[in-house]
């Protein structure tokens, strides 16, 4: 192991060698200090690997630090204001054209990187996630409530747009441990433009008959004005809400309600995996006189957004939590946003509901 501080030349160069950098030729001044490099940043990631793994939630300076993390309530659930979401974990980043961006994060959030980033988001006070029982099967998820003490609440994704399969779906969710469900947006938007609105309410029957807190998702606002219409009261509902003061953004006039659903376009004026919130001023009015718990998603437009801007944002008009896909390197400063994003959230027109 390289001593951090100062290495010597032995250790240098048996870093080297580890590093498989060194071979039958001279080795360069550079490439010594790329192995270094790299074996201080592994040897930093085994460290806080170690760390977070054996953290206890219970201790009484972390129990401090997560005290700091503002809190509502949706159901009979104590949820934090920042609820982390599961982009991160499938691998669905709305890379638009950036054709990299999906297997750069898949390389990089590994199982233990997973596992590490909801550790750390527990430790700073962030209780809840979004997940789908597909994130199980991807890695080993359930580790973190086995192996590493976790206690995050996570809320069920139950995605599927055929209703005679929800039950089944739920119900494989719920043996996995999930606290609460919501309906799948894509389900809603799409029932919802197919004419199919009854399945959105037999979905929300089928989840009502179980003790859980229960919800209604939606990348588009008309899905969440049926349910209002009809007189269901979910325990939460999950709306899109971002700006659209963004490059990528296409013109208002050419947005249609199913277009996420459809092929990305080539034309840079038409939707390309690049618009979460067709009509923000009008979702934020309407949601004005809503009477159940809202949480944001999309807030930064998958990325399109500074963090700063789409976090206060959502705050400021009218949302109770924010769901937010993040890594482990953004944790902190996104802890940090949410907190002073609610605590300056006092000219809000909407009351804060949970």
């Amino acid at each position: 192991m390289v001593n951090c501080k100062n290495p010597t030349r032995r250790q240098v160069l048996g870093a080297l060698g580890a590093a498989g950098v060194l071979g039958a030729g001279p080795v360069s001044s550079a490439e010594r200090d790329e192995a270094v490099g790299a074996e201080l940043v592994h040897r930093a990631d085994r460290l806080e690997y170690a760390r977070l793994k054996a953290l206890n939630l219970d201790d009484a300076e972390v129990v401090a630090k997560q005290k700091q993390m503002p809190v509502g309530r949706i159901g009979n659930l104590r949820i934090s204001r920042l609820i982390a979401g599961s982009n991160l974990i499938g691998i669905n980043m709305h890379a638009r054209d950036l054709k990299y961006v999906n297997p750069l994060a898949r390389n990089y959030n590994t199982e233990g990187r997973i596992l590490m980033t909801m550790k750390l988001a527990e430790e700073h006070g962030a209780n809840a996630i979004v997940l789908k029982h597909t994130n199980f099967r991807q890695i080993r998820l359930s580790r973190y409530w086995d192996e590493w003490g976790g206690k995050m609440k996570w809320l069920a994704d139950v995605i599927t747009t055929d209703i005679d399969k929800y039950e089944k779906l739920l119900a494989e969710h719920l043996e996995l441990g999930a606290a609460g469900a919501y309906l799948w947006g894509g389900a809603s938007d799409i029932w919802y433009h197919q004419g199919k609105t009854d399945n959105i309410i037999r979905a929300f029957e089928i989840m009502k008959e179980y003790d859980i807190p229960v919800g209604i998702c939606a990348h588009r606002l008309e899905p969440i004005a049926f349910c209002e219409k009809e007189g269901l009261v979910p325990d939460f509902y999950m709306l899109t809400l971002h700006h659209d003061r963004y490059w990528s953004a296409h013109p208002k006039a050419n947005r249609r309600f199913i277009e996420m659903y459809e092929a990305d376009s080539p034309n840079h004026d038409a939707y390309h995996d690049n618009m979460f919130c067709h009509d923000h001023e009008g979702t934020i009015e309407f949601m004005r006189d809503v009477k159940v718990p809202w949480i944001a998603f999309k807030v930064m437009a998958a990325g399109a957004i500074p963090p700063e801007d789409g976090i206060r944002y959502a705050f400021d008009n009218g949302a109770d939590f924010v769901c937010l896909g993040f890594f482990d390197w953004q944790l902190r400063e996104d802890v940090e946003l949410v907190r002073r994003a609610v605590a300056d959230a006092h000219n809000r027109k909407r009351p804060w509901i949970a």
